[in-house]
């Protein structure tokens, strides 16, 4: 009889450990392997919307690189269409999973997971918080002291109930909790995408780029191998317009070069001299300028057209007479007006 009770309490006892084991194992990093295989290449590509009364407020990509600490968010058309259906009709006529099969099929990337929620859940989940994308969401995540309690955050936005859907599950969740907690570098990208014939559709000619870029869930370019020369065309003050732009242009971390001199050949225009052959340098710098200098607008200009080679030649022999010898070693050369 002793042995028996033995027994019986060596097996309680075991099935105990068992159940405790299984409820707390997706607090611990180490000697539990279920939540490092919860994404077993350590890549989640997550489709959000955030949708309001008048349908979807936004449709977004979120590429994570658990292993590299990248985060981007990919801004997707709500007009864009496959087959010739936009992604919002296809979300409101057959549902999101038909949304998700288009986008994959569109894109090359297999979407692990997806997420729908409300501007009211997401105002409910933290008041006086105004979130358009899910960027403002994970941008403000990275820095809520909340982050310290996983369990309460999880179950806060399944009480949405209705309101809130997604494929992610509590190991899912902590594990994307904990990435967020890394502080990952979170960068921002456009979908491929392009008009033609009346419709938003995927940008064939730069789907390689997108597909290099959520690889690596980092924007293809690095602003440091981006280097262009910024020339005073405004008249303005030149330790004035050195310190501005100089402020203006590190922050971005791009390797440039100022002149602050004021060139009088160009007075007052905003031109863009195009010194490099990569397309995709063009389109960076493109979106480089207008955060820079939201409120201006910029003539691009190489070697295709007839007067690049004029233009370049006054502006190279005007630096080379301010001692700027370095005019050719750039891939942009960026004249600022006013």
């Amino acid at each position: 009889m002793k042995n028996l009770i033995l027994v019986l309490s060596v097996i309680s006892l075991a099935f105990g450990i068992f159940i405790f084991s299984i409820l707390l194992y997706p607090f611990f990093q180490m000697g539990f392997s279920t939540i490092a295989n919860e994404y077993p290449n350590s890549k989640v590509y997550m489709l959000s919307l955030i949708v309001d009364n008048s349908g979807i407020s936004s449709v977004e990509i979120v590429g994570m690189d658990l292993t590299t600490k990248n985060l981007v968010i990919v801004s997707v058309p709500k007009d864009l269409t496959f087959n010739g259906q936009t992604i919002s009709n296809i979300y409101q006529t057959y549902g999101i999973k038909k949304m998700e099969e288009a986008i994959e099929k569109g894109s090359g990337i297999k979407l692990t997971d997806y997420m729908i929620s409300t501007k009211s859940s997401l105002k409910n989940y933290e008041s006086g918080l105004n979130y358009n994308t899910i960027g403002d969401f994970l941008n403000n995540l990275e820095k809520n002291s909340k982050l310290g309690d996983p369990i309460s955050i999880f179950y806060a936005f399944n009480s949405f109930s209705n309101n809130f859907t997604s494929t992610i599950t509590l190991t899912r969740f902590i594990r994307l909790l904990r990435f967020i907690q890394t502080k990952p570098v979170i960068s921002t990208i456009s979908y491929p995408s392009i008009y033609l014939n009346g419709s938003i559709v995927t940008d064939e000619g730069e789907l390689k780029n997108f597909s290099m870029e959520m690889e690596n869930c980092a924007p293809f370019h690095n602003p440091f191998s981006i280097k262009p020369v910024i020339v005073n065309c405004t008249g303005e003050d030149t330790s004035i317009f050195y310190q501005d732009n100089w402020g203006k242009w590190s922050k971005n971390g791009y390797n440039f070069e100022i002149i602050p001199e004021t060139c009088d050949d160009f007075s007052g225009e905003n031109l863009v001299l195009v010194l490099s052959d990569a397309a995709w340098k063009t389109s960076a710098l493109k979106s480089a300028l207008s955060k820079i200098y939201p409120k201006l607008d910029f003539k691009f200009m190489n070697e295709n057209d007839p007067n690049f080679l004029k233009n370049y030649y006054m502006i190279s022999n005007w630096a080379a007479s301010n001692r700027y010898y370095t005019l050719g070693n750039y891939d942009f050369v960026v004249l600022l007006g006013s």
